[in-house]
């Protein structure tokens, strides 16, 4: 038999598993108190680091001069182009058209005094001959009225002899009512050659001003009645953008009250960037009904190129949406910076003589979207904070970034852990 299959005496397991199972649990226990023993060991003969105190982190800041100077405010707004002259062309006599301009289409130009329209002038020719005819027999009864005159005033000198008379006896007998209805006669011919006359003129209907055409209801060989619409014009010297602006801004905005007044000049952006030049001229007496917008009229001079060269700029079109920046008038002694460095909407933070970090309270005078402009909070030559600070406190001790670069002064302060 094996030696590992001997039992003792007293009937106990075999003497070889007894060793394996306490090899198993004292091993990893001595080896663990070597480890321990080691650890401890080297924790007491190890050299130590020298302790230095953390050194404090002085934030850096990007900052920007500030100069106080007169500023022209510039106020953005948003605008529709509208016309200044529209007319509703109508007819005053009736007829058939029988000529209209080449130009009568839809855009098309036409100048002013050229003839648009011509309704049939035949029957109204003919009228004004009838006409010429009557006021030549109205003449020539008061021709002979005045020759009766003469005759019934000698007759009544004949017989009266210059003894009182009756005024009516007298008016009867000298025909002076008959006289008074001959001149009225030859003026009421007169008036109607006149109207002939005019209703003639009135079949050639001619534009009043320069106009494009914006719709037409009438062709050649159109059967018109007086009073009807034949078509709409839009004057082409100037076009207007109705502008809107918050009402806290037309204080600084120049909008005539009268003709003739000066007005402030506009920026016009339209049509992918392109611009224009265009002049504040009203201000509208109501506010926008939605957004409770005052409302200016911006004038535009020669707005489709009619007087300039047609490819210089893109025509302006009716009803199109556009940008507008308005000039405003100047404001003396004031500091502009950027906007986001007006910080919760009335603070700002200036690095002060000692390199530390002041607050204080402003209220701007004027703001856009790129500018805010200060009369108070700032003086000529301080360094205004453009940078974000994480934690700003009010006396904390700032770096000024220079170009990328801090100065001399400061890295050196730094470096050697002094705070500046």
């Amino acid at each position: 038999m094996k030696p590992d299959q001997i039992e003792d005496a007293g009937g106990n397991e075999p003497t070889g598993r007894r060793w394996r199972v306490l090899l198993k649990i004292v091993l990893p226990l001595l080896i663990l108190a070597i480890g321990i023993a080691g650890a401890v060991y080297l924790k007491r003969t190890g050299p130590e680091a020298p302790r230095k105190a953390p050194e404090k982190q002085v934030p850096l800041v990007q900052t920007i001069v500030v100069h106080q100077g007169s500023q022209r405010v510039s106020a953005p707004a948003m605008g529709t182009v509208i016309p200044s002259r529209e007319l509703l062309l109508k007819s005053r006599v009736s007829g058939e058209i029988v000529f209209a301009h080449p130009e009568f289409v839809e855009g098309g130009l036409i100048r002013k005094g050229e003839m648009i329209l011509q309704i049939d002038p035949a029957d109204y020719a003919l009228i004004v001959t009838q006409k010429e005819s009557g006021v030549t027999e109205a003449r020539y009864e008061l021709q002979l009225e005045l020759g009766r005159q003469d005759v019934a005033g000698r007759e009544w000198k004949m017989l009266n002899r210059d003894a009182p008379a009756d005024p009516l006896d007298e008016a009867l007998a000298l025909r002076k009512p008959h006289l008074e209805k001959a001149r009225a006669d030859l003026a009421a011919a007169e008036a109607d050659l006149e109207k002939a006359r005019l209703d003639l003129d009135r079949t050639r209907i001619t534009a009043p001003f320069d106009a494009v055409v914006r719709s037409r209801n009438v062709e050649t060989g159109s059967q018109t009645t007086a009073g009807e619409s034949l078509a709409t014009l839009v004057g082409t010297d100037t076009y207007w953008i109705q502008a809107s602006i918050a009402v806290s801004r037309l204080k600084w905005i120049q909008a005539p009250r009268k003709a003739g007044q000066p007005g402030s000049p506009a920026r016009v952006v339209y049509s992918e960037g392109r611009e224009r030049r265009g002049t504040v001229i009203r201000l509208l007496s109501d506010l926008q009904t939605d957004g409770r917008l005052a409302r200016l009229l911006v004038e535009v001079p020669d707005p489709i190129n009619i007087r300039s060269n047609p490819l210089s700029l893109p025509p302006l079109l009716l009803g199109e949406y556009v940008r507008l920046e308005i000039e405003g008038i100047e404001i003396s002694d004031v500091f502009e910076i950027p906007r986001s460095a007006l910080r919760d909407g009335s603070r700002i933070w200036v690095v002060n003589a000692d390199l530390r970090l002041e607050i204080r309270l402003v209220e701007p005078v004027w703001s856009d979207e790129k500018s805010i402009f200060l009369d108070q909070g700032l003086a000529d030559g301080e360094q205004l904070i453009v940078s974000d600070l994480a934690v700003p406190v009010a006396g904390m001790a700032l770096r000024i970034e220079r170009s990328g670069q801090e100065s001399p002064a400061q890295t050196s302060a730094t470096q050697t852990g002094r705070q500046p």
